[in-house]
């Protein structure tokens, strides 16, 4: 059910619609300081947003409490922070719904369970199940080819880090496998996502020109939706996926190899990567189609 308080106001003529971005920088933020997930959504929709004479204001999710955002239309939350927050303290949804106008929203991967009690709307990158309420809506997400292009020389493979918190020794095996195979094969191999988040990420800029490099994107993260999948396809990279992880419910359409044994995942890393195509199928999703399908949303609630 939809939060009846959340009534939006349609912007006069001549008037840019306002929508408030929940993530982990704010509007003095630069590309450079992009270093998670919720910063590099919210940083790309904005820039999209703007395409379409929509103004995204950045906002950090800590210390709204005392100091809550300005006004806006809708409010769009990305960050786990500000996700956790709404879910455990009343009074920090309450403070969205008081700074917005219209509907208080969520950007979320898949459609997990539950987000609809809080949320107007929740934005999924993974098309949403069948069987999910209406507020759960399909968003997509896309990867900028301004710096997300083929620079591949050496052939390369990119190691996605090990899964960690609830997932932690799970799924091992897969990265057992992995640092097992990968030395055999005549591969560089480039691994530079901290394990488990306790080391310092790179900067956003300097990770993709560690994509551009390569052929592989060497998956060891549950379910197909994930932005380094999205940004080294567009680089021109097949994803190269465990059996075990793979949930094609979750999956968004890039170019994928499915692996078993030791012995499917030599096959597919000794084979011939084809750019090109792998790179045309993941331009087909775009962060201004993913902003289109927002604001569709948003203006049909009008």
């Amino acid at each position: 059910m939809f939060h009846a308080r959340s009534m939006f106001r349609v912007p006069i003529k001549g008037e840019e619609m306002k929508i408030n971005m929940i993530c982990n920088i704010d509007g003095d933020a630069e590309l450079n300081d992009l270093n998670a997930y919720n910063t590099v959504v919210a940083w790309f929709l904005r820039e999209a947003f703007r395409k379409r004479d929509v103004e995204g204001c950045l906002v950090k999710g800590r210390g709204l409490l005392e100091r809550p955002p300005p006004k806006a239309d809708h409010t769009i939350v990305f960050s786990n922070i500000a996700m956790n927050y709404v879910r455990s303290n009343p009074a920090y949804l309450k403070m969205l719904r008081k700074t917005t106008r219209g509907t208080v929203d969520l950007w979320l991967d898949a459609a997990w369970a539950g987000w609809d009690r809080y949320f107007d709307y929740i934005f999924c990158v993974a098309k949403p199940y069948s069987s999910r309420p209406p507020q759960y809506v399909h968003g997509g997400y896309g990867a900028d080819p301004r710096y997300l292009y083929p620079e591949q020389e050496e052939k390369a493979v990119f190691l996605d880090s090990l899964m960690w918190g609830k997932y932690k020794g799970k799924y091992d095996k897969i990265y057992k496998i992995y640092t097992e195979v990968l030395p055999t094969l005549d591969l560089k191999v480039y691994s530079p996502v901290p394990v488990y988040n306790k080391s310092p990420r790179l900067p956003w800029l300097e990770m993709q020109a560690v994509r551009r490099k390569c052929h592989f994107f060497c998956v060891t993260q549950l379910g197909g939706f994930g932005l380094g999948r999205m940004e080294t396809a567009t680089c021109g990279a097949l994803v190269v996926q465990p059996k075990i992880l793979n949930r094609p419910w979750l999956n968004v359409d890039l170019t994928m190899e499915i692996w078993d044994t030791q012995e499917d995942l030599i096959r597919i890393l000794e084979a011939l990567v084809d750019v090109a195509a792998i790179r045309k199928k993941a331009l087909e999703h775009t962060w201004d189609k993913a902003a289109g399908r927002v604001l569709k949303v948003l203006s049909e609630r009008n």
